[in-house]
Parts: structure tokens; sequence; C-alpha cells
């Protein structure tokens, strides 16, 4: 193996493990329609393109395009971004925009996140152990056509909002997957979704 692209390797993975994503979320999130590039990488093949530094940074302009390249400097540069993001304490069963209606309980500056819209408390034992209740969740409201199979959305649906791993299935279905095994999966139409909040981020609270 090149150590020069081993080294390569380690920058994206320390990229990839910040994104708290897969790596074959991460090359679906960044534009790739395949990840065999990223895999290429880790085996030693090839180091990081302008190319494929320049589609990182698009979507995380915190990291620096530079370090990415060359190893050279500080993967979030010498300024990081803190984001101040509004958080609402309240059940968000009760819909999004109903718990977004009022003031926010406070706002959390969070450094090196990725930008997003709000952040509340998770009360959903669905997701458990991977997302504890009382875990704050980060989110950033997007298209349903934007859905990355295998991440976690919030959906809202007319009847109920909840927090899922969404996989796509044939025929414009949703799989809502949960973690704990007392919790069914479901599938729904995406057409029944009326609201769609990516989950950029989560801080546990012990």
């Amino acid at each position: 193996m090149n150590k020069t692209n081993n080294a390569s390797w380690q920058r994206l993975e320390s990229v990839i493990r910040w994104a708290n994503m897969t790596i074959n979320h991460f090359g679906r999130h960044i534009g790739l329609i395949r990840s065999e590039a990223l895999y290429q990488i880790k085996a030693g093949q090839h180091g990081i393109s302008q190319a494929l530094a320049r589609r990182i940074v698009e979507k995380f302009p915190e990291v620096s395009i530079g370090w990415l390249l060359t190893g050279e400097g500080d993967m979030f540069g010498r300024q990081p971004l803190v984001r101040s993001v509004p958080f609402y304490e309240g059940e968000i069963s009760g819909g999004v925009q109903r718990l977004v209606g009022g003031e926010p309980r406070c706002h959390l500056d969070i450094p090196l996140m990725e930008e997003c819209d709000l952040a509340f408390r998770s009360s959903d034992e669905a997701m458990s152990p991977e997302i504890m209740v009382g875990t704050i969740v980060f989110l950033k409201k997007m298209g349903v056509n934007a859905i990355i199979p295998g991440g976690l959305y919030v959906i809202v649906c007319a009847n109920y909002v909840i927090l899922r791993r969404v996989r796509l299935e044939p025929k414009g279905l949703l799989r809502l997957e949960t973690v704990n095994p007392t919790y069914d999966n479901m599938t729904i139409s995406a057409d029944q979704v009326q609201e769609v909040y990516r989950v950029v981020g989560n801080l546990k609270l012990y």
C-alpha cells in the first residue's frame, strides 16, 4: 500500500467519521453515483483528487481543502465554525412546526456542526440505543426526493411524526426502520410525507 495514499485515506476517514456516516452514505451525500472511488482510496490505489476534495468541501465547508489534499494544517482550518442552533423543548410528536411555533428555550453554540435548522430532545425509544431518550438531535429540513437511503430522518405525516432510519423501496415507498426490536418497522408511500428533516448530528447527555 502506498504510504501517501494511506495517509489520504486517514484524512478521508476522519471526515467520514466526523460526518457520522458510512462510506456509502458519505459517497451519496457528496454526489457520487458509486462509492468505488472512496474504497480505492481506502485500498491505497489512489489519493484524494482535487475534484473529490471540491465535492467534499461543497457539502462540508468547515473542512479545509488544503488539508484534504496535502495533510498540511488543520482539518477545520484555523477558525472553527461555530453554529448557533435554536433548541426547542417539547414533544416533536405534536409536529415540528407546532414545536418551533414558540420561542426556543435557548440557542446551542456548537462548533464544527453542519448547517441545521433546529435542535430538540428525543423522547422516542424506537431508535434506542443508537439515539437514546434525552439525546439532543439536530435537524435540517429537506425535500423527500433528497433522502439518502440509510440515513436518519424525522418524518412528518398527517397523523404522526417519527424519527427513523429510512430505506427506499420500489414504487415510491419508504421503509422506516427502528433499532429497538420492540418497535416494528413500517412502510409508507412517499406521497404521505408532509415534511422531512435530516438528522445532521446528535448530542448525548449523560
